[in-house]
């Protein structure tokens, strides 16, 4: 091989190389399931709704450890002046002292009505209904990204059709000027098909506006960036067997069992429930045991330190007048050092304290009543979430069977079209009708393609929904 072969070969590997790198190759694709995933992950208000959810989580675990005793601990130091008794000599005092104080308490609740336990399953139900108010709106989320998904296949087969079309009636007008140029049509046929052509031609560009309008508003559900290449991956959208329109009952019953709604509504009822048993065990008699250790130094507390000696002092006479005397001394006194009163103030307490509610002004009464009220009003959301969710399901029963039927004449209607205007452009080519009658029938088949392409997503999507009610997802 020669160096200029050699030097085309490494050239050739250079460029293959740099095209199948290059983002014609590499460009990712969007499934459906990878658009939900998406959303799901980065979606803001979902976001929110997840630290709503954290919050209760948290309440949770102060739940659990209100069953553990506290543990609490403190230190003081100050000056007292004037007169006072120190706690620790309980001696008055007119000096200036400095006196310290430390300890710790602990307290446990032995028994308070069951506010605990109750307290405890109010929150495990509070944080179950948040969780389910979680569900509830990624369901809405996946719901609107499947939507727009559909709405942006829809789109592309109508630019599909719409494409066709312009292709048939572009080859239709070649065919009407050849027959013009020999004699066969008038050219008033060819100015028709003409204006036919560029009607078509208006709506492919309609079409191609209306589909990147629905990538436009695909992409800005996901928050993604507009100027990045977006383009989703296809699934098979073709309607057969499997799309079965299920009984309304069938689907509400399976809903009553999965839907989020129906299930946050439920677990609000329990948690009025739980809320009013708290209330009333604020009646009970509160039951602690107690626990208390201290010490302190106090600069009042003073100990013998030795003797001063002051020779002999006179303390009286005798009978005679004979003076007596005596070996006079002082005390010396200190302040008792910082460790032994530490050790010497040491002090444990031990105890159960029991409080019993009498009367609080009507406070515990009152919040039954409340919570009374929040259980009526919880168990009535629930009915109106469950009758809006039959309604739901009865209105999405009645739209599929109605975008059945529709799909079913648009077929019939399309097919009848699609045969008459074969028919019809046969006879144009001939000459046996008007290009006022070609561009009727032609008309006519573009108006039932455009019906039957609507009809056929109208009626997946509203079978999908049927689905998504049981709890089977968004799926295509």
């Amino acid at each position: 091989m020669s160096t200029m072969q050699a030097k085309t070969t490494v050239f050739l590997i250079l460029l293959l190389s740099g095209l199948f790198s290059s983002p014609l190759f590499s460009q990712q694709t969007w499934s459906l399931q990878d658009c939900i995933d998406h959303a799901i992950q980065h979606n803001i208000e979902l976001r929110l709704q997840r630290l709503n959810e954290q919050d209760t989580e948290f309440s949770v675990e102060q739940s659990y450890a209100n069953f553990l005793p506290s543990l609490n601990a403190s230190f003081s130091q100050g000056y007292s002046f004037g007169r006072s008794v120190d706690p620790f000599t309980n001696e008055f005092s007119t000096e200036r002292i400095m006196r310290q104080n430390s300890g710790a308490t602990s307290s446990v609740v032995l028994f308070a009505g069951f506010q605990n336990v109750n307290y405890l399953r109010y929150n495990l139900l509070r944080n179950t209904a948040f969780r389910y108010d979680t569900e509830k709106l990624q369901n809405e989320i996946i719901l609107t990204i499947g939507a727009a998904f559909m709405q942006v296949m829809y789109s592309e087969d109508f630019v599909e059709t719409a494409e066709q079309q312009v292709e048939v009636i572009s080859q239709q007008l070649e065919r009407t000027r050849a027959l013009f140029e020999g004699g066969t049509l008038p050219r008033g046929s060819v100015l028709e098909i003409e204006a036919r052509l560029a009607e078509e031609e208006l709506n492919l560009i309609t079409a191609r506006n209306n589909l990147r309008m629905a990538y436009i508003e695909l992409i800005q559900l996901l928050d993604l960036d507009p100027a990045d290449e977006f383009i989703i991956e296809r699934p098979d959208t073709q309607v057969d067997e499997q799309f079965v329109i299920l009984d309304a009952e069938s689907v509400f019953e399976k809903a009553m069992q999965v839907q989020p709604a129906i299930m946050a509504a439920n677990s609000r009822i329990m948690m009025a429930e739980k809320q009013i048993e708290i209330d009333r065990g604020r009646r009970s008699p509160v039951l602690s045991l107690n626990a208390d250790l201290g010490t302190g130094f106090s600069e009042a507390a003073m100990q013998f330190a030795g003797r001063e000696e002051l020779g002999p002092m006179q303390i009286g006479y005798l009978e005679d007048n004979t003076p007596v005397f005596t070996d006079g001394f002082n005390n010396i006194m200190e302040i008792k050092p910082y460790r032994d009163q530490i050790r010497d103030n040491f002090y444990q307490y031990v105890g159960l304290s029991l409080r019993i509610p009498i009367f609080n002004r009507w406070e515990v009464r009152t919040r039954i009543q409340h919570s009374r009220v929040d259980l009526l009003r919880a168990r009535d959301q629930f009915e109106l979430t469950r009758n809006n969710l039959n309604k739901a399901i009865q209105q999405a029963h009645a739209d599929a069977q109605a975008a059945y039927q529709k799909y079913e004449a648009t077929i019939k209607s399309l097919d009848a079209f699609n045969e008459s205007f074969h028919y019809t452009r046969q006879r144009f080519d001939l000459g046996m009708v008007s290009s006022v009658e070609f561009n009727e029938s032609q008309t006519r088949l573009a108006r039932a393609e455009r019906e039957a392409l609507q009809a056929k997503y109208d009626y997946i999507f509203k079978v999908k929904i049927m689905e998504f009610y049981m709890g089977e997802g968004f799926r295509l």
